[in-house]
């Protein structure tokens, strides 16, 4: 198995030439990490300005830090160019019907950890003593940030203007974009991609990947297949929407569960990106619509209408191609993970690549099956999120008497409802998500026996009351509103409100 250690282990591709075939986020993420790490390779970007972006605000997982590692992003000119804003984690409001929250949510200064297991004591000192799920993350963090103690590695973004910032990077690495639009894809011989033909020219290169979303334009000529989730994962649509800006800033996404689904709300510098996420068995778009407008009091526009189906291919490196983003895999945004598996699959190709050839396979075939074994990991957390208590709808309703479980959760969440998932069972190197995570989810989704859970405690981690008690009676000094913080870093000149 290869595993990505450091920057310079990259830096060795026996190729020389790599297409990239889309110039939204997962594109250029593919682009910009494979020409950083290896400059000698002809980088090429081939997108349509006629093709529109998908995504109305983004927000990214803790990957985004070794993202900004690798291709030596500043914060500070991260802030400036693309609208960010910090993120804590993802506060999940009314899941249960009654108006309660939960969060998930990963700094590590709220974590006390026993490093000899990985085990996240503070989470397990909150479920083995019944404490309201808010208590994993202090009121402190919702709506402020302190800028010495906290080492915050998620943030949300505009994504046209993250699209902009990426191509100005990418310029100045050197990478080349060319503007034209797809017609055909030429094999050779050896059902290898030959070319990419477009209404200007064709396009030739060793490597290809496929980053045209949902349309999957040279992967459809390959012998892949589309594995469908949507009996694990039923919703299927989502209105997209802006609101405007606002001086207080959440340092938090909040996905709020409605009648059919859940509605998204991220904030960025200058408005906020907002969304209904679905299932049109059980709503019509328009009542969608009606009912999102009731979370506000100024009337919504829409501003994009997307149908889609939860799913990913069952090779994503087939040939000389590899599908990224959503090419490769789409579930709902719920636990924001798009940016985040495109950037564990481009680290995990970059891995490979040094001992890749056409005429060799193995390489291939580990990264699918690395792959597919994130994939379902995602799969099986997002699902997690609906085993709820509500029952106040007919989608709730079927949820909760109908939904068919992954393989995964009927293996395991019954059995760690009494014994907490740790690290053993998480140790692939690329999964996005792993014990922690998994604690999290389920302590606010009340899956826990805290009885069973305290017996644990008292018996195996004791030891750590006290680094969890004073963790929790931390008062933090000189906690900065996030507008605030905000200003500061970007220096006050800075006008927050313009286009």
């Amino acid at each position: 198995m290869f595993l990505l250690r450091h920057k310079e282990s990259l830096n060795i591709a026996m190729i020389s030439s790599t297409i990239i075939l889309g110039g939204g986020t997962a594109g250029l993420i593919s682009a910009l990490l494979m020409k950083k790490t290896n400059p000698n390779v002809d980088v090429r970007v081939i997108e349509s300005s006629s093709i529109g972006i998908i995504g109305v605000g983004e927000g990214s997982t803790e990957h985004w830090s070794t993202l900004m590692e690798l291709l030596d992003i500043d914060v500070k000119e991260l802030l400036l160019e693309t609208g960010a804003t910090f993120k804590s984690g993802i506060k999940f409001t009314n899941w249960h019907g009654d108006n309660t929250n939960y969060w998930h949510s990963l700094i590590p200064e709220f974590v006390a950890l026993d490093h000899t297991s990985g085990i996240n004591a503070g989470l397990i000192y909150a479920i083995a003593h019944n404490q309201d799920p808010e208590m994993t993350v202090p009121d402190e963090v919702k709506d402020s940030i302190h800028p010495l103690d906290f080492k915050v590695n998620q943030f949300h973004f505009d994504t046209n203007k993250l699209n902009l910032y990426f191509h100005k990077l990418g310029k100045k690495l050197g990478i080349e974009f060319v503007e034209d639009i797809i017609k055909d894809v030429k094999l050779d011989s050896s059902g290898n991609v030959e070319c990419l033909c477009g209404e200007k020219d064709s396009y030739y290169a060793e490597l290809f990947i496929d980053s045209s979303g949902f349309n999957r334009l040279i992967n459809s000529k390959l012998d892949s297949k589309w594995i469908d989730c949507q009996k694990y994962l039923p919703m299927n649509s989502a209105i997209a929407f802006p609101t405007p800006y606002q001086e207080k800033i959440p340092s938090h996404t909040e996905a709020r569960a409605l009648s059919s689904g859940w509605m998204w709300r991220i904030p960025t510098q200058d408005r906020f990106g907002n969304g209904y996420v679905y299932c049109d068995h059980f709503i019509t778009d328009e009542e969608a619509l009606a009912e999102a407008q009731t979370q506000f009091d100024h009337k919504i526009e829409i501003g994009k209408k997307i149908k889609f189906s939860a799913g990913y291919l069952d090779k994503f490196w087939q040939k000389n191609c590899v599908s990224v983003g959503l090419a490769g895999m789409f579930v709902e945004p719920l636990e924001a993970t798009s940016i985040g598996f495109t950037i564990q699959q481009t680290l995990c190709l970059l891995a490979a690549l040094p001992y890749w050839t056409k005429q060799e396979d193995i390489q291939q075939e580990t990264y699918n099956n690395i792959m597919d074994d994130v994939a379902t990991n995602i799969i099986d957390f997002v699902q997690l999120h609906y085993f709820t208590q509500r029952r106040d709808s007919k989608f709730w309703q079927w949820a909760a008497d109908n939904l068919e479980w992954t393989e995964w959760n009927k293996q395991n969440i019954d059995r760690y409802k009494t014994a907490l998932p740790g690290t053993i069972e998480f140790n692939e190197h690329f999964l996005m998500f792993k014990g922690a995570n998994f604690q999290q989810v389920m302590h606010g989704l009340r899956l826990f026996d805290t009885e069973k859970i305290k017996l644990v405690w008292d018996k195996h981690y004791a030891n750590l009351s006290q680094d969890v008690e004073y963790i929790q009676s931390v008062k933090i000094s000189n906690t900065i509103p996030h507008r605030e913080l905000l200003k500061i870093i970007m220096g006050e000149q800075y006008d927050l409100t313009k286009d």
